[in-house]
Order: C-alpha cells, then structure tokens, then sequence
C-alpha cells in the first residue's frame, strides 16, 4: 500500500498453531516502503468467551502488574492487587470499560490471563513488546484486556512482533 502523501507499507499478519502445544502464535511483520516514518499503535480485542459462561465472579483477569484504573470500574467489576475481578454477573445491556495504568516499560508486563475459575479454564497472552496502553472492556460474554503496543518505523525499515495465546488448564482455582 502507498499514498501520494509519501506513506506506504506491506503489513503481513501470520496465525500458527504450535504443534503438540495448546498455542496460537500472531507474527506481525510491517514494512515501511514510504518516505516518511510511520508510528501507529497496534492492539487486539481479545474477546475470548471460556466454556461460555457468563461474565461474573467465576471470570478473573490477571496481570503481572497491579493495575490502576483511569476511572471507577462499574457494574461489579473491581481491581483487587493484581486482577480484575467481579463481585456479581454482568446483566444483559451492562459493560465495563477504563484504560489501565500500572505497568512498566519492558514486555515481561505483556503477560495477561483470563481465567474461568468455575471450570478451571484459562488463557494467556503475552507478547515481545513493552505494552504501551491497556484497555480493559467487558460485557456479559467478554472479559477483553486489549493490549496495545506502540510502532515506530523509519523509511525503508520493517519491524517484526508477536503474541502468544497459550491455552491452559488448571484443578483448583491459583491461591490469591
């Protein structure tokens, strides 16, 4: 892709199932072929529905940092030290949404979980890049971490990343 403004890029964005592992890997790979420096953020939604149950107090998200929210999370939703926790289930209708702060300035913070404690049950995500924001959203199916990533590539560079969905699962619920 490029334009008459002067930005172009080829974007490759590859899923691979790791063999013998429960894992799904993203490659991102973007190429500047423009003449002006491209800088941009990067995210996914993360919408993953565990065994189909409802979003409520059996639904906890954890990261490796204790994050803080940018405004008071609602409908039952709470941050209690390094998770997002819920003190009820989510009506039909009802969401919760903040950015996140807390985490620091390398990718061992990229390291997120969603986990059904009521079926044991979970998923991580991690990723190679230091995290840039986190918005966290959830409705009544959804409890969604959506990391995002900053992207800073010069003409005629190409920058490569990844993110890794490990599937898990666990006996009894991880001691708090």
């Amino acid at each position: 892709m490029s334009s008459d403004e002067g930005y172009g890029y080829v974007y490759r964005k590859t899923l691979r199932l790791t063999s013998g592992k429960p894992q799904l890997v993203i490659e991102h790979s973007l190429k500047n072929t423009g003449r002006k420096t491209l800088e941009t953020a990067q995210y996914n939604h993360n919408f993953f529905v565990i065994d189909r149950e409802v979003v409520g107090p059996d639904i906890v998200v954890r990261f490796p940092f204790a994050p803080h929210a940018s405004h008071e999370l609602q409908n039952g939703a709470e941050i209690q030290g390094q998770e997002v926790r819920y003190t009820r289930e989510l009506k039909k209708g009802e969401s919760v949404s903040s950015e996140l702060a807390g985490f620091g300035n390398n990718s061992s913070d990229y390291d997120i979980r969603i986990e059904n404690r009521k079926t044991g049950a979970g998923v991580r995500i991690s990723g190679d890049r230091p995290l840039s924001k986190v918005v966290f959203w959830s409705i009544r199916s959804v409890a969604c971490p959506e990391p995002y990533v900053e992207l800073r590539i010069e003409p005629a560079q190409e920058l490569k990343w990844r993110i890794i969905y490990d599937f898990y699962t666990f006996n009894s619920p991880p001691a708090k």
